[in-house]
C-alpha cells in the first residue's frame, strides 16, 4: 500500500498532520500532493514547516479544478499510488476522489458523514460526492458514522476514528498559551453566503460592534475575502469601530485565542469543532451546520442572520465558559487508529 495524501488548503495541512505521523511511525509509504488551491506560498511553507511535514509535489502554473485532476493523475502514476487519502470537503478532496475513481485506485475519506443538509454549498456538494465514491469512511463522531450507515448503496466502509484536531491541540499543547487576560469574544466570518450579501454583513457587523460594549475585547482577524467584500460594498471599519479587527493570524495564534476565549462567534465548520474541543462556547452565525453534536450538547448554537437572535445567543451562551462538554470527538490517538484500520483493511480497488 503506497498512500497518496492529497490536500490543496491550510486547514487540511494541520488535519493531515496526526495522519502524517503515524504513517511515519507505522513507516507505510506516502507522499502529499498539493494542489495549490491556497497559493500564499509564504504562509504555505510557514504551516508546513509547523506540521513538521512538506509536500512532495506541488501543483504548478495557475491553479484550476480540471488542470489539478489532470496532474494529480499524473502523480499516480509516477509514484505508484494505490490508495488516495482526503480529509474534509475541499475542492482538494473533490478532485483527489474523482482521480481515484478513474485511475482505479483506493480512496479515504477523513471526515466522512458530514452533512448540513443545504446543496447550494459547494462543500455540501463535495461531501456527497466524495463519501459515495470512498472505500474507507473514517468519521468523527458516531452521529456521522451511523448517518453513513442509513444511505443505500454506499460502497465504502465506515469507521468511528474520532476528529484528527484532538491530535493536533494535545500535541502543541505548549504553543496554546494566552495572548491576553481579559474577558474578550474571538470572531471569524468569512463564509461566501455571508460575504455575498451587503445588508448581512451591515446587519451583523453593527449588532457585533453593538454586543463589544458587554466585553472588555472583540478581537476579530479578518479574513481577506470579508476584507474584500467589505471594500467592494463600501462598507467602512467604522462600523467595527468598538471591534479590534487585526490581519489574519497563523495557526496556534488563533488556537491560542480560541483557547482562552470567553466566547467564540463563527461561521466556521473547523472553528466550531476546536471550541467544543476546548470547552468554549460557541454561537454560529449561519442557517445550518454540519456539526449538530456541538448543539445537543449545548456548547453551540446556530442564530442565522438576525440581530436579535445573534444577541440573544451570545448572552446565553457566555455563561457556559468552563463547563464540560463529553468527548464525542474521541480521544488522542486518532491518526493512529486511521492507519491501523487501513493497514488492517487494505484491499486492491478491484475488490469492491
Amino acid at each position: 500500500m503506497k498512500i497518496g495524501i492529497v490536500l490543496g488548503t491550510r486547514p487540511e495541512v494541520m488535519k493531515n498532520y496526526a495522519i502524517v505521523q503515524a504513517l511515519r511511525a507505522a513507516e507505510v509509504p506516502f507522499v502529499v500532493l498539493h494542489t495549490n488551491q491556497h497559493h500564499d506560498h509564504l504562509l504555505q511553507a510557514a504551516i508546513f514547516g509547523q506540521m513538521g511535514y512538506t509536500p512532495d509535489e506541488i501543483f504548478p502554473g495557475d491553479y484550476s479544478i480540471g488542470a489539478a485532476i489532470d496532474w494529480v493523475r499524473g502523480q499516480i502514476q509516477r509514484h505508484a499510488i494505490n490508495l488516495i487519502l482526503v480529509n474534509g470537503d475541499t475542492a482538494a478532496a473533490l478532485v483527489g476522489a474523482i482521480v481515484a475513481v478513474y485511475s482505479d485506485v483506493g480512496l479515504a475519506h477523513v471526515e466522512a458523514g458530514l452533512r448540513a443538509f443545504d446543496k447550494r454549498m459547494y462543500e455540501e456538494r463535495n461531501r456527497i460526492m466524495v463519501d459515495g465514491a470512498a472505500h474507507y469512511l473514517f468519521s468523527y463522531t458516531q452521529y456521522q458514522a451511523d448517518y453513513l450507515a442509513k444511505i443505500p448503496d454506499l460502497r465504502g466502509r465506515i469507521f468511528n476514528i474520532g476528529n484528527t484536531t484532538v491530535d493536533l491541540i494535545h500535541d502543541f499543547a505548549h504553543e496554546l498559551t494566552p495572548r491576553r487576560n481579559d474577558n474578550y469574544a474571538y470572531i471569524t466570518l468569512h463564509r461566501k453566503e455571508f460575504t455575498d450579501s451587503r445588508e448581512m454583513m451591515h446587519s451583523v457587523f453593527s449588532t457585533i460592534n453593538e454586543l463589544a460594549l458587554e466585553f472588555d475585547a472583540m478581537i476579530f482577524p479578518m479574513h481577506p475575502r470579508t476584507r474584500a467584500a467589505m471594500e467592494q460594498y463600501g462598507l467602512s471599519m467604522e462600523l467595527l469601530n468598538r471591534v479590534q479587527v487585526i490581519d489574519p493570524v497563523e495557526p496556534f495564534e488563533s488556537l491560542a485565542y480560541e483557547k482562552y476565549a470567553n466566547i467564540i462567534i463563527t461561521d466556521s465548520g473547523c472553528i466550531q469543532e476546536e471550541a467544543y474541543i476546548f470547552g468554549v462556547p460557541c454561537v454560529t452565525v449561519r442557517d445550518n451546520t454540519e456539526r449538530p453534536e456541538t448543539i445537543e450538547s449545548g456548547a453551540n448554537v446556530v442564530t442565522g442572520f438576525a440581530p436579535e437572535a445573534i444577541v440573544a445567543a451570545v448572552r446565553n451562551q457566555r455563561a457556559k465558559k468552563g463547563q464540560q462538554f463529553a468527548a464525542v470527538y474521541g480521544e488522542r490517538g486518532v491518526g493512529q487508529r486511521i492507519v491501523a484500520c487501513l493497514q488492517e483493511h487494505f484491499r486492491s480497488w478491484s475488490d469492491y
